[in-house]
Order: structure tokens, then sequence, then C-alpha cells
């Protein structure tokens, strides 16, 4: 039972790390953008601000989700593609953002309700990662389904970091791609990472697909 209670408590946590924390650091910089455009360019301080009071609104129903039962409330509503589709569309509607392009790869089929939300949650983190420390101005999303697995790759024109050297979770990077690729393994998925230097990074999340608690299904 406690084994039980550290992984849910771990789960919890990952969730609002890839989601709350992250979006609330983002709406953090959306205000002090505001803040610095308030005098000089009021209208692209008001376009900032109605964005932080739009995404707060989000942020607000997801947490709610995470308290209920975890399941983002995208994917009670929409299959993943929506769900990413419209992530993608949120993070691009900010000023400060970098552009971000979403495109789907392959015959679209149902996801067990668990990987969905492992899958949308890693690409929430990494996307975060994208916007916030890679300094990255045009990121490409990709879901791609095959034949039993499903994909997401997150492709940015960022600083990109040196692969030889550790990633540890801290503080400022909170659970980063460490914890993703826990996550996907849990589940029998993998986690691959390609960066370089000054050449931007990849990261692609695969999951095999299983047969039971399909999103969407009857």
């Amino acid at each position: 039972r406690q084994r039980q209670m550290r992984i849910g408590g771990g789960l919890i946590a990952r969730d609002l790390h890839d989601t709350l924390a992250q979006e609330l650091a983002g709406s953090r910089m959306l205000l002090q953008a505001a803040e610095r455009d308030w005098q000089r360019n009021p209208d692209a301080a008001l376009r900032q601000v109605r964005a932080v009071s739009q995404a707060l609104g989000a942020h607000l129903e997801e947490t709610r989700s995470i308290i209920s039962d975890l399941t983002p409330p995208a994917l009670e509503r929409d299959d993943l593609e929506t769900a990413l589709r419209g992530l993608c569309t949120r993070l691009q509607s900010a000023t400060t953002a970098p552009h971000v392009a979403f495109r789907a790869e392959g015959a679209p089929h149902l996801l067990p309700t668990e990987r969905a939300v492992t899958l949308l949650r890693v690409a929430q983190g990494l996307l975060a990662n994208a916007r916030e420390h890679a300094r990255a101005t045009h990121v490409h999303v990709t879901l791609t389904h095959g034949d039993g697995w499903a994909a997401v790759e997150v492709r940015d024109n960022g600083r990109g970091f040196d692969q030889r050297i550790a990633q540890p979770v801290s503080p400022n990077r909170g659970f980063g791609l460490v914890a993703a690729r826990e996550r996907l393994s849990s589940l029998g998925g993998t986690l691959t990472v390609d960066s370089t230097p000054g050449h931007g990074t990849s990261v692609r999340a695969v999951l095999p697909v299983a047969d039971r608690d399909l999103v969407g299904a009857s």
C-alpha cells in the first residue's frame, strides 16, 4: 500500500509539473512581458494580459481534473490529436511564445486513456522545455500513428545541449527528460533524444497501443 501511495504521489507530482507548474511559469513570463510593454505598447500588453486570463481558465480546469482523476479535460472531450492540436494553438496565441506547428501522420486509431494521457503530458513538458529553456523560435510537433504504436515528436531550433552531460532533476528544470523517460518506460515506451549545442533538439516519445479503456470508445 505504501508503494502504491508513493507511485500515485509521483504521478500526481509529474502531472502537476507537466501542466500547472509549467503553464503558470509561462503565464508569469507573459505578465512580465506585459509589464515591460505597458507604457510603450499598451495594445501588445493588453493582448498578453488577455492571453494569461484565458490560459488561467484552462489551468483551473486542468487542475480540477488532476485532483479528480488525473485525466486531462481535453481527452475527456476529444482524441489525442485534437488535444495536441489545441495545446499547440494555445501556445501559438501567446505573443512571447515560439512559432508552434502541428501535424499528424498515419491512419489515426484510438488509444487507451492512460497512454493518451502519458503522451499528452510528455508533449506538454517538452513544449515547456522548448519555450523556457531552449530559447527556440520555432517548434514542430508531430503525432504519428503506426502499426501498434503511437509517437509524439517535439523538434525545436533552440540552443540544444550536450547529451554527454547528465540532465539532473532540479528545482529549476523540474522532472524534465528523466521523468518523461521513466513515465514512458512504465508503459513499455521509449524516449529518444537528439540534441547538439547550437543546433536544436528533437525528442521522440513512443508508446505501444493496448486494447483496453479506449479514449472515446463507448
